[in-house]
């Protein structure tokens, strides 16, 4: 049997250690929103409103990477499954159409998440 050792199923970033740069964003939003607390110019109204929206784009973009990094999670538990499958000791009864039926919808959800990503930059 192959050495099982050349992939990892693990994810090499502690989430605890590592938080988006997005979620850091909504204390210092709402710390902005206070300062324009009362909105008794026109400038500090205008500064409100641009805070207000801010904060709506920060909550679209953290669901779209929340979104993509879940698609990116299940595919790569997809491959891992096909990588413990080819390692197996039965490889010579999979055959190429199986193979490509396993590998073709990860490819296209990859895919997705991949576009979704990029869409926000």
């Amino acid at each position: 049997m192959p050495n099982t050792t050349a992939y990892s199923e693990q994810s090499t970033i502690n989430p605890a250690t590592h938080v988006l740069a997005v979620s850091r964003q909504s204390p210092l939003i709402a710390e902005l929103i206070e300062l324009t607390f009362p909105a008794d110019t026109p400038d500090k109204l205008r500064v409100q409103e641009l805070a207000y929206q801010l904060d709506e784009l920060r909550g679209s973009i953290h669901g779209a990477t929340a979104d993509g990094c879940d698609t990116l999670l299940r595919v790569s538990a997809g491959l891992g499954a096909v990588l413990r499958l080819l390692e197996g000791d039965d490889i010579a009864c999979v055959d190429s159409l199986g193979v490509h039926s396993l590998l073709a919808p990860l490819k296209r959800q990859l895919d997705s998440a991949a576009n979704r990503m990029q869409g926000m930059i």
